[in-house]
C-alpha cells in the first residue's frame, strides 16, 4: 500500500500546476482526454509545497490543499506560540531548540519553519473564473495566517449581543490590514455573513447587518435577570413533596435545553473545522459566546433527597470537536460576551427573589444560597469548556473581563506568529486512542502553546464506518446551511441542457489529487474511490433532485504521476426542468472520508424533449 505522502512532497519541493485538464479512470487508463465539456480556463498556479524546513510566509502562497499534511500520512504538524515573559513572540528559535514528546517518548523533527504575517502584495490577483466554472479553491489571497470571527447567538443573550457588536465595530477600526478575516453567525443555523477579506470596510458593513438572534434554547434570550417561573409566594405555598416534583421539571427542562445548545454547538463549530480543513496554515477561530456549562448538575437546586439521573457531562463531545478543529489547524480563543459577571439576585435589575419567587429577605432560607450556588457552578463550567476548546486546541479563553474589543485583539495577535513543526510518530500502532504531546523549549522564560495531542486514527479505518454515519456526513455536506468545505479542492464546469448532452445539466469535476489516498495494489496498478454528488435546490432552497457516481480508478504509476500534475476527474448528469437553481456540489475520498463541497447556479431553458 503507498498514500499520497506529504513528506515526499515536502523532500521534493514540486510545483504542480492546476489546469483544466484529467485522466479518465479505466482498468487500463493510458490515453489522456481532456474533461469533456469543462469550460477552459486560465492556468492557476499552485504553491510550492512545505519544504522538510517549512518556509517562512511568502505573499505567493496560494492554491494547494492543505489536507495532505494531515489526514493522509503520519506526519503529524504543530502549531507552535512561543511568547516570552510579557507576552510577546519570541522569533528566533531553532529547531534544535526543540524537542517534542509523545506519550513520554522523545520524536525526531523532519519539519520546521516560522510563519508570521506578511503585508498584502498590491500586484497580487487570482485569475478570474471562466463563465460556468465553480470551485472550493479560495479566492483571496493567503498570507500565513487566517482569522475567523463566530458570533453566537445560539448561547448569548440579545443584550449582550448588542455590546458584543459595539466591540467588534471599535475592534475593526484598528484591526491589522494584512490577515484575512471572516465572520459567522450563528443562530438556529450557521452563517458566514463575510467571506475572507482584509478590508475593514467590508467588515464592519458585515458586522453591522448581522443582526442579534433571539435564542430558542436560552433560559432567557433577552437576558438580564432569570425570569420568575412562578407568582411569589406561589412554590412556598406547595407540600414539600410538591416543590421537589416542580424542581425535577425544571432542571430537566433545563438540562434538555443544555443538550441542544451543546449539539448545535459542536455541529457549528465542527461545521468550520470542515470549511477550514483544506487552507494551509493556522486559521484562529475567535468565539464571542456566553457558552455551555460543559457539566449539567442538576442536584445543585433540587433537594438531596432526589435521585436525579439527568448529570451528564459534555467533556467527551467538546474534546471530539477540539479534535476536529486541532486536526485542521484550527485554533480556538472563546471570548466569554458576558464579561465580568455579578450574582444576578444583587443586581440593580433584579427583583430580589429567585426563579421560583422565593424571596431573599430571610437568611434562614435557602433561595440565596440555591440560586448563588447554581449560578457560580455553571459559570465555572462554562469556563471549563471555554478552557477545553482553547486548550486541546493550542489557543487561549478569555473570560471575566469587559474589554471584548481587546480580548479579539489580543487572541489575534497571539495567534499571528508561530512555528509549524512536524514529525513522524515512533509508535507505527494506530489504535485509535489519544496521544498526549509534550513539546519543550530550550529558552529560560519561553511559554509555549500548542494542541495537547491528537487520536491515532488510521484513515482506513473510515472504510469500515457505519453506512449511515458516512451517508449522514455526506448528507451534512450537501446542506445549503452547512458553510462548503475544503479538505478535497476542485473546479467544476457546469454544463447547461442541450441536444448534445441530451437535455441534462452535466457537471464535469477536476479533483485536486494530492489530497486522495491512492494505493498501490498486487497488480501493480494505483487505486483510489473518488465519490461525486450534485444536489439540486430551487432559488429559495429547496431541495429537488439528486445525482450521485462513484469512480474506482485502477491506474498505471506513469498515468497516477501525470494525474498528480493536472487533475483527477468525475462527472454527474442531472435532469432538471426549466428554471433556475441552486447546486451544491460535492467530492468524498471514500477511502478517507475526506470532502471538498462548492455551490453552484445553473438555468435551465426550455427545450425540446423529443
Amino acid at each position: 500500500m503507498r498514500k499520497l505522502s506529504a513528506i515526499g512532497l515536502i523532500c521534493l519541493g514540486l510545483t504542480f500546476p492546476i489546469r483544466a485538464g484529467s485522466y479518465q479512470q479505466t482498468q487500463d487508463p493510458t490515453t489522456p482526454s481532456a474533461v469533456s465539456q469543462l469550460p477552459e480556463s486560465e492556468s492557476a498556479q499552485a504553491p510550492a509545497t512545505q519544504h522538510s524546513t517549512v518556509p517562512t510566509a511568502q505573499p505567493e502562497t496560494t492554491l494547494e490543499s492543505a489536507t495532505i499534511l494531515k489526514a493522509t500520512t503520519r506526519l503529524v504538524m504543530l502549531d507552535i506560540v512561543a511568547t516570552d515573559a510579557h507576552g510577546h513572540a519570541i522569533p528566533d528559535l531553532e529547531s534544535k531548540d526543540f524537542t517534542v514528546l509523545e506519550d513520554g517518548k522523545s520524536q525526531t523533527i523532519r519539519a520546521f519553519g516560522l510563519q508570521y504575517p506578511v503585508p498584502a502584495d498590491s500586484n497580487f490577483q487570482i485569475p478570474a473564473l471562466p463563465p460556468n466554472v465553480f470551485t472550493n479553491i479560495p479566492r483571496f489571497h493567503v498570507t500565513s495566517l487566517l482569522n475567523v470571527i463566530l458570533l453566537d447567538g445560539l448561547n448569548t443573550s440579545i443584550s449582550n449581543q448588542a455590546n458584543v457588536r459595539q466591540m467588534m465595530l471599535r475592534y475593526v477600526e484598528t484591526m491589522p490590514t494584512n490577515i484575512p478575516t471572516a465572520v459567522y453567525t450563528l443562530g438556529q443555523k450557521l452563517r458566514m455573513v463575510q467571506d475572507f477579506t482584509t478590508d475593514p470596510n467590508i467588515l464592519k458593513q458585515a458586522i453591522k447587518h448581522a443582526s442579534a438572534q433571539s435564542s430558542p434554547v436560552l433560559e432567557d434570550p433577552v437576558g438580564g435577570s432569570d425570569p420568575e417561573l412562578y407568582p411569589p409566594g406561589y412554590f412556598d405555598s406547595l407540600t414539600e413533596e410538591a416543590q421537589e416534583g416542580v424542581q425535577r421539571f425544571e432542571t430537566e427542562r433545563t438540562s434538555f435545553q443544555t443538550d441542544l445548545r451543546v449539539r448545535y454547538t459542536m455541529d457549528a463549530l465542527q461545521s468550520i473545522a470542515h470549511s477550514l480543513a483544506g487552507y494551509q496554515g493556522r486559521k484562529n477561530l475567535v468565539w464571542i459566546s456566553e457558552a455551555f456549562p460543559l457539566f449539567i448538575n442538576p442536584d445543585v437546586t433540587v433537594s438531596p433527597k432526589i435521585e436525579f439521573v439527568g448529570t451528564r457531562s459534555y467533556v467527551e463531545e467538546v474534546a471530539n470537536t477540539a479534535e476536529m478543529l486541532a486536526e485542521s489547524q484550527v485554533s480556538i480563543y472563546p471570548i466569554d460576551a458576558g464579561g465580568l459577571v455579578s450574582p444576578s439576585l444583587f443586581s440593580a435589575s433584579g427583583t430580589g427573589r429567585d426563579r421560583y419567587g422565593r424571596g431573599i429577605t430571610s437568611l434562614t432560607r435557602t433561595p440565596i444560597t440555591d440560586q448563588s450556588s447554581l449560578e457560580s457552578t455553571q459559570l465555572s463550567a462554562t469556563h471549563d469548556a471555554m478552557n477545553l476548546l482553547a486548550e486541546r486546541t493550542g489557543g487561549k479563553a478569555y473570560y471575566s473581563r469587559n474589554d471584548i474589543d481587546g480580548a479579539i485583539r489580543d487572541g489575534m495577535n497571539d495567534g499571528s506568529t508561530y512555528y509549524m513543526l512536524g514529525y513522524y510518530p515512533e509508535n507505527k500502532n494506530w489504535n485509535g486512542k489519544f496521544r498526549k504531546v509534550q513539546v519543550k523549549v530550550d529558552r529560560a522564560g519561553a511559554k509555549l502553546r500548542h494542541r495537547l495531542g491528537y487520536y491515532a486514527v488510521d484513515p482506513q479505518t473510515y472504510v469500515n464506518q457505519d453506512p449511515k454515519l458516512r451517508a449522514r456526513d455526506l448528507g451534512d455536506a450537501l446542506s445549503l446551511d452547512h458553510p462548503i468545505s475544503t479538505a478535497l479542492f476542485f473546479q467544476a464546469g457546469v454544463i447547461p441542457p442541450s441536444e448534445k448532452n441530451q437535455n441534462k445539466v452535466i457537471v464535469n469535476y477536476a479533483i485536486d489529487a494530492h489530497a486522495l489516498m491512492v494505493e498501490r495494489g498486487n497488480d501493480g496498478l494505483e487505486h483510489a474511490d473518488v465519490e461525486c454528488v450534485v444536489q439540486a435546490y430551487s432559488e429559495k432552497g429547496k431541495p429537488l433532485k439528486t445525482d450521485a457516481r462513484t469512480v474506482q480508478a485502477s491506474m498505471k504509476p506513469e498515468t497516477f504521476k501525470a494525474i498528480l500534475q493536472s487533475w483527477f476527474s468525475c462527472k454527474n448528469e442531472i435532469e432538471l426542468p426549466a428554471g433556475h437553481y441552486l447546486l451544491r456540489l460535492a467530492i468524498r475520498d471514500d477511502r478517507t472520508g475526506l470532502i471538498g463541497t462548492a455551490n453552484a447556479k445553473v438555468s435551465v431553458p426550455e427545450l425540446s424533449r423529443n
